[in-house]
């Protein structure tokens, strides 16, 4: 699944990408010529660094050299978009993935455990949500869609925090989302638990949702308290270290316990409870913010809805898997319930930690002891329900087997029966460099949890064969190996120091999404670097060799494991796709222009069939206008086409010269509209889940203005609005 099909050159997607370089250029030279003084200010309430990406754009910064060396690359881009390039998929994989892709009759879902992929049939699939969301005591059905309601109280909570000062205004214009999208629900089918019948694990999808900001918000306030309870554990790596002084010693029993389904049991009463405990221990926090953080998490625990199959429900117990303050309040409950007992059997207890719902304890006293112990631990009030395993020899925590071998704690790697070989095929689309490191990292891996020498050996073996099989080379597997095999274990697991960025270029790195003229692109760059080192500002700090970063791809999982597939609008009348002008409207008379239907439009120099139905009266589309003298200007409108047209030409008679369409017809045909040419070329409907149709008909129109190439001078579009994409 994590395998990415090629990805072929898009040179729209390449411009963003250097207009975002370009962007970040203008405004390093804008901050070094107007060095921003910050003044040490005293905070009543503890703030955190959330805030909206910067649209502000300083383009008086844009220099010859930043423009020029703009144009070589695009230039170069040109040429390159003619080059062939292998694909990593045959003509019959690609018809397959499409197929895969259309079949509304299985459901594919990653495995929760082990890296398969589990296909199921859309029977099952829904039978199982189902089962899951007929348990009374989690979820309850709602009769209409919520959204808006909730959209109100979210707001009014934020305006609150805003005006007792605990929001600062960066945090209130990032946390109110004004265009929510509605989470929706889907589940990991548990092929650990059952092969045949897998359960599933619920999940909420929840990005971009009312709730969504204000959970990273909380997640912030939160985790500085997680990470300071006795029992944190921050992953395996720590494990491994902590366990080296651990004190072990004949009879001591090692133990994991694993709460059942942690997230939903949890009582919000008693998970706010111990959030307002962790929160109030220190006096950090002044009264107010705390209580601003508790009515947060309640009111995210509150209105936990979601859609699934055209029905809306509420979770009424726990918190989502998904969520972002999920695991900080998760680890908060199950730390506060662990405070009510440790220090009583701290005798019995050597060694005690827990990565969020595992636990792992060193028990000192005999079986029948922990026995009455865990009895005692099933007694809570809170809902916990351990299941516990233990041995004097050996058990399994995390991805850990640990094991006594002469009175000394020792650790493997632990491989699970359902795992499978899910290493990424050395064939995909991702940058060389990214997929030869692959292999190196889960060596690294073995060797940190492999306290044995001969342990490493038998599981790097397995390793190098896996790796081999998705058509890494069997040396250089070999060599990495043996490279990794002579590196001290202890250097590996000790914490690595971030390295501070000396110079100040190297933090506007170029990025771009990898596609198999990645070499040709990094030559692009690097042969006009020259030009931007001869700009007066920017010349003195640039570094001989820029930075260049590829993003990944879609890969298999991201295009045949959605979560739920968008709705298609249906033709009814089987219309003919196109703008269909009427020839009669106030318009189409002021501009001569006679009733007839265009389906096709040429666009980057080829014809560009029109999908959907258009008409002078179409909401949210793109539109084309084009003078007699055959410039083109590309625009957009959330209102009926018909209005922004009639606009269009009362500014073209008024002889209106701030906009360039008007201008353009009062230089050169005499403020008389007829000869106008417009149509529709794009319409978009609004998601039914929401999100902001404004930011997708700009992203829409930037890219019709590129491909039809109408930006000044060859065109009559003025400018091209960077801001639609920097959120992405």
């Amino acid at each position: 699944m994590k395998f990415a099909p090629t990805n072929k050159l898009d040179k729209f997607s390449m411009f963003i990408d250097l207009q975002k370089f370009k962007k970040n250029l203008c405004l390093k030279k804008y901050f070094l010529k107007n060095p921003i003084e910050r003044n040490e200010t005293i905070h009543l309430y503890t703030h955190t660094n959330l805030k909206e990406k910067s649209t502000f754009f300083p383009k008086s910064m844009i220099s010859s050299e930043i423009t020029t060396f703009e144009q070589m690359v695009l230039s170069d881009l040109e040429k390159m978009e003619h080059k062939k390039s292998r694909d990593n998929l045959t003509h019959q994989e690609r018809k397959a993935l499409r197929e895969l892709m259309q079949d509304n009759d299985i459901v594919i879902k990653p495995a929760d455990k082990g890296g398969g992929i589990v296909i199921m049939t859309a029977d099952y699939y829904n039978n199982e949500a189902m089962r899951i969301l007929g348990d009374a005591t989690t979820y309850r059905h709602l009769k209409k869609d919520p959204s808006m309601d909730f959209k109100h109280i979210f707001h009014d909570y934020l305006d609150q925090g805003h005006l007792l000062g605990i929001l600062n205004n960066n945090e209130l214009k990032y946390l109110k989302i004004d265009h929510p999208k509605i989470p929706i629900f889907y589940f990991l089918p548990k092929i650990h638990k059952n092969l045949e019948n897998p359960p599933g694990r619920p999940i909420i999808s929840g990005i971009g949702s009312i709730s969504s900001r204000l959970s990273e918000y909380l997640d912030k306030q939160l985790q500085p308290y997680v990470t300071t309870t006795e029992t944190y554990l921050k992953d395996t790596i720590e494990m491994i270290n902590i366990l080296t002084d651990a004190d072990w010693k004949d009879g001591d029993i090692l133990v994991t316990s694993d709460v059942q389904s942690l997230y939903t049991i949890i009582p919000h009463n008693r998970g706010i409870e111990a959030a307002q405990f962790f929160l109030e221990k220190d006096n950090k926090l002044l009264p107010e913010q705390v209580d601003f953080i508790l009515k947060g998490i309640h009111l995210i625990l509150e209105h936990n809805y979601f859609w699934f199959l055209e029905e809306f429900y509420l979770q009424i117990s726990g918190t989502s898997m998904g969520t972002r303050f999920a695991p900080s309040f998760a680890n908060l409950f199950m730390a506060h319930w662990e405070n009510s007992f440790l220090s009583n059997w701290s005798t019995n207890l050597v060694f005690y930690r827990r990565y969020i719902d595992d636990i792992f304890f060193i028990w000192r006293g005999g079986e029948e002891a922990l026995q009455l112990f865990l009895d005692f631990l099933a007694t809570n009030d809170r809902g916990i329900i351990l299941t516990s395993n233990w041995s004097k020899t050996e058990v399994i925590f995390l991805d850990l087997k640990i094991f006594v071998e002469n009175d000394t704690i020792k650790t493997k790697t632990h491989f699970k029966d359902v795992d499978c070989n899910s290493f990424i095929e050395r064939r995909s689309c991702h940058l060389p460099q990214w997929l030869n490191a692959v292999p190196k990292g889960q060596f690294l891996r073995m060797k940190r949890n492999c306290t044995n020498i001969s342990d490493f050996d038998i599981q790097s073996t397995k390793l190098r064969s896996d790796c081999a099989e998705k058509g890494y080379n069997i040396q250089t597997l070999e060599d990495t190996r043996a490279e990794v095999r002579q590196m001290e274990r202890l250097d590996l697991l000790k914490k690595k120091k971030k390295n501070p960025i000396l110079n100040p270029m190297e933090s506007i790195p170029f990025i771009f999404s990898y596609n198999p003229l990645n070499k040709d692109i990094r030559r692009s760059i690097k042969k006009h670097w020259p030009i931007l080192q001869k700009d007066p500002i920017l010349g003195g700090i640039l570094p001989a060799i820029q930075r260049i970063i590829c993003r990944g791809v879609k890969n298999l999982k991201m295009e045949l494991t959605h979560k739920v597939r968008n709705k298609k609008t249906i033709n009814h009348f089987g219309l003919q796709a196109g703008f269909h002008q009427c020839g009669n409207c106030l318009n189409c008379r002021n501009t001569k222009s006679k009733k007839q239907i265009t389906s096709v439009i040429e666009r980057n120099g080829k014809p560009t069939k029109l999908k959907g139905i258009m008409t002078c009266f179409s909401k949210n589309v793109i539109y084309v206008l084009t003078c007699p003298c055959g410039l083109k200007y590309v625009g957009r409108t959330t209102r009926p086409l018909n209005i922004r047209i009639q606009e269009h030409i009362r500014n073209i008679k008024k002889g209106f010269d701030k906009h360039s369409v008007s201008l353009q017809f009062k230089l050169k045909h005499g403020q008389n509209p007829e000869g106008l040419q417009f149509m529709a070329v794009q319409k978009l409907e609004p998601f039914w889940r929401g999100g902001s149709l404004e930011t997708r008909l700009g992203k829409e129109e930037m890219r019709w203005i590129f491909l039809m190439n109408t930006l000044q001078p060859h065109g009559l579009n003025a400018d091209f609005e960077l801001c639609h994409f920097l959120n992405d």
